[in-house]
């Protein structure tokens, strides 16, 4: 007769990744096997374990695997994205540089993992919370898509608004680029993650994978060719497919400068917008004007539409002590036999 483990209805690979040191293994143990080690020491390669929980009445067998993360076994764990349908991205509150490494993780995890990958940033180690070095404000990133046809100007409003430089070789990116800022919203921190993707048209399929978790877009044009304002019905109709609906979406003219070439007059792309009900705003990278608008307003106005449907789900569910909690029964991780069962994240 076969263990409890052995028995489940859906097996999910998940990875643990992160630097060194933030406590991965002892996350792993603890949630497997409700042990903690003191002692414990930087992982060799890559070790797993595995549990299984109740959710809507399926048994799910989570097989979670704890990726090394020293940078000379970055080789040998990669591999191991490859099926992880789950992943905890682990910083330590205490270390800033652990969390400062995360956008590396971050990209490392987009380039060889599944692009429907749901991905959980971790801060762990709260219980030194008198050693903290990374504000939890400052952990809470909004995910924002740059998207345009190639040579609109994408990459340098990107690195005006995140680095405030500008560069006139700019070449058209390859695949995707990211960057980071915070700014100040209502009183709190609010940290911009933002993706430059390619416009070019054969790196569609790779950004098209960036649409999914962006909760904002910036959708670029250039105000002298009138040909990339032309395809930004396009790139809405992308965006609506593959992006999440409630996606907030700007719409930027860009290089104001170039006014004396202007071939896309702005009450024209205004009276789009409103048509299509995002917003509107005409940039300049060269000369700044607008950028810090465009970036502020649409930060600004996806704080707004999230805190507003958190107070809303709060306000849809009582919370109290007591209420709505459900017992969970898991059977501890044993060794035994194994049955017929199906490969990870296929049903019965």
């Amino acid at each position: 007769m076969g263990n409890r483990d052995d028995e489940y209805d859906f097996l999910f690979k998940v990875v643990l990744i992160g630097d060194s040191g933030v406590g991965k293994s002892n996350l792993l143990s603890r949630f497997t096997r409700n042990e903690f080690n003191l002692e414990s020491k930087s992982t060799i390669g890559v070790e797993f374990a595995t549990r299984s929980i109740q959710v809507d009445g399926k048994t799910i067998k989570a097989q979670i695997w704890d990726t090394a993360g020293q940078e000379r076994y970055r080789a040998i764990t990669s591999a191991y994205y490859r099926g992880a349908v789950g992943a905890l991205l682990v910083y330590d509150i205490a270390k800033h540089l652990t969390y400062e490494n995360v956008e590396r993780w971050l990209k490392e995890l987009r380039d060889h993992a599944d692009n429907n990958i749901v991905i959980m940033l971790v801060g762990n180690k709260s219980d030194l919370r008198h050693l903290r070095a990374v504000p939890t404000d400052e952990a809470r990133a909004f995910s924002v898509v740059l998207i345009g046809d190639s040579g609109v100007g994408k990459s340098n409003l990107l690195s005006r608004f995140t680095r405030n430089e500008f560069n006139l070789e700019s070449k058209s990116t390859i695949g995707v680029e990211f960057a980071t800022r915070s700014i100040q919203v209502d009183g709190k921190t609010i940290k911009a993650q933002i993706w430059d993707t390619a416009g070019q048209e054969r790196y569609r399929a790779i950004t098209s994978a960036y649409y999914r978790g962006a909760v904002g877009a910036l959708l670029v044009y250039d105000i002298a060719k009138h040909l990339t304002y032309e395809n930004v019905e396009r790139w809405l109709k992308e965006l609506r497919d593959h992006a999440d609906n409630n996606i907030v979406i700007m719409l930027v003219g860009n290089k104001s400068d170039l006014r004396h070439l202007r071939a896309v007059p702005t009450d024209e792309a205004r009276a789009f917008s409103e048509k299509n009900t995002v917003s509107f705003i005409e940039t300049s990278a060269l000369d700044s004007t607008n950028v810090e608008e465009a970036f502020k307003n649409i930060l600004a106005e996806i704080y707004r539409i999230v805190s507003q449907k958190q107070i809303s789900d709060r306000s849809a569910h009582d919370d109290s002590p007591g209420n709505n909690v459900v017992d969970i029964s898991v059977p501890p991780t044993m060794d035994g036999q194994r049955g017929n069962k199906l490969p990870c994240c296929q049903s019965l």
